[in-house]
């Protein structure tokens, strides 16, 4: 470890608060560091920070500047110097811990909580990072702010695991992560890659540099540790190769692989398969997660639990408790003689799997309500307007999380995929969006509420207003007396 890390360790180890990446956070005798972001560089800010207050200064600008002798640090990469730092301070927390990780377009959200809940049901005290929570031991639950988050909180939650005696985590690690460097120096003992279509190209340029990043997963791994991939997915078959000599299990639900499924019988309660394991024989799976896609999550974690060392037994019974997972394909409950689910899909690929499925088990209409984000990827827009068409009777286009875009013109780019016979309307209100496809819904109808899945809030412009899917869903069928 360089001189200057073992110092700012040192001065820090009682205090990690004291390390900030903002320099208007900085406070008298606080470490600053340096990082460059997407939009803002950190090293145009040293001055602010040292002005601050700052004892000690990590940047990546050579620089004279006397009056602050011995203050200012240059170095190649801060961002590496950060995770050396926070993994330095919390004691290297993923080397005293199993760790599981998962990657992925979709998926990510539902095999981590397969895998967690299997973990804690078969006596395995485990903690939890992710899109919808972040869990610590027994009783410590926060709702998580993102997917993975930075250096220095992620490597705090893992301390905090380890020190409440947790002997594993399982975490979600997004392109994001992976590419920022936030996961840099945690050491993995699964790493998880669940599938992978367009997403993020508006971040990550094109296919080539959203797969080469999300590969760096693999780059993870503990010696021991062991790479579990979907052999189904067309990228991702000939990944064996390039991972070697790492272990490889392959999982499938199409064909033969280490470990695969066979047998699926789906219905809109329930999935049903055999789960084939070369290593480890074969179960049955009776799981309240329906559709294919869940599937492939639920193989995935099969796949880590059995070759982890769990018994086949506590596999199946720990995935079978796994009724539901906050906002993924999650009906709301009520006295109607139509269904209403609420999903996270906001991809054109996750739109698609999981209309795909409602149609099949449709027996009449099949109604969705959905919208794009904002400030994001704008060429999945028509692209899922074109989904909803093909797959269901009517589309309510409606707000998501606009930002700081203009509502109504993203609406007009989802209007654009819509094929011309396309029964559909644009109503910007998401609560009025929702209200209307329940008044709507008959007999046998399918309602999803797509896009926004677990989160409880909405940002149009600069302000974040409190929503949720499901609770204004249910808000719809109590005022149309179907509570």
């Amino acid at each position: 470890m360089d001189n200057i890390i073992k110092k700012i360790v040192k001065i820090v180890k009682s205090d990690p608060d004291r390390i900030k990446t903002d320099s208007r956070d900085v406070k008298e005798g606080d470490i600053y560091v340096a990082i460059k972001g997407t939009r803002l560089d950190g090293n145009a800010y040293v001055d602010e920070a040292l002005d601050r207050g700052a004892e000690l200064v990590l940047c990546e600008n050579n620089r004279e500047d006397a009056r602050n002798a011995g203050r200012i640090f240059v170095v190649d990469n801060t961002k590496e110097k950060l995770a050396d730092i926070a993994k330095a301070v919390h004691d290297d927390p993923s080397s005293r811990m199993r760790v599981h990780g998962i990657t992925g377009t979709n998926g990510k959200t539902t095999t981590a909580f397969l895998i967690f809940n299997a973990l804690r049901n078969s006596g395995v005290k485990a903690g939890m990072i992710g899109t919808v929570y972040t869990v610590i031991s027994e009783d410590a639950r926060e709702r998580s702010r993102m997917t993975t988050p930075g250096t220095l909180a992620l490597n705090e939650y893992l301390g905090k695991m380890v020190r409440a005696g947790d002997d594993a985590a399982v975490m979600e690690i997004s392109s994001h992560a992976l590419c920022q460097g936030r996961v840099t120096g945690i050491g993995l003992d699964s790493a998880v890659f669940t599938n992978i279509t367009p997403e993020h190209l508006d971040y990550h340029g094109d296919m080539d540099e959203y797969f080469s990043q999300k590969k760096k997963i693999f780059g993870l791994l503990k010696p021991s540790g062991a790479a579990f991939v979907n052999m189904d997915d067309p990228l991702l078959r000939d990944i064996r190769r390039s991972i070697s000599p790492r272990k490889t299990i392959g999982f499938s639900i199409r064909g033969k692989s280490d470990i695969y499924a066979r047998g699926m019988v789906f219905s809109d309660e329930s999935t049903e398969f055999e789960v084939c394991a070369e290593d480890h024989g074969n179960f049955h799976i009776s799981s309240r997660l329906i559709g294919a896609h869940n599937v492939y999550n639920i193989m995935a974690a099969a796949a880590v639990l059995l070759y982890s060392g769990m018994d086949p037994a506590d596999v199946r019974e720990g995935i079978e408790k796994t009724t539901s997972v906050p906002g993924r394909l999650e009906k709301v409950e009520s006295k109607a003689g139509f269904s209403v689910f609420v999903d996270y899909a906001h991809t054109p690929d996750a739109l698609k799997n999981t209309l795909s499925f409602l149609r099949s088990m449709a027996k009449a209409r099949l109604i969705c309500v959905f919208g794009c984000g904002g400030d994001r990827d704008k060429g999945k827009r028509p692209v899922m307007g074109g989904i909803s068409s093909e797959f269901c009777d009517v589309t309510v286009i409606t707000n998501d999380n606009p930002r700081m875009e203009d509502p109504l013109s993203i609406m007009r780019q989802i209007e654009k995929g819509m094929s011309g016979e396309a029964d559909y309307s644009i109503i910007p209100d998401r609560g009025e969006a929702i209200k209307t496809a329940v008044a709507m819904a008959e007999v046998d109808d399918i309602i999803l509420i797509a896009g926004k899945g677990h989160e409880t809030y909405q940002i149009i412009g600069d302000k974040v207003f409190q929503f949720d899917d499901a609770v204004s869903a249910g808000k719809a069928l109590k005022e149309m007396g179907y509570a």
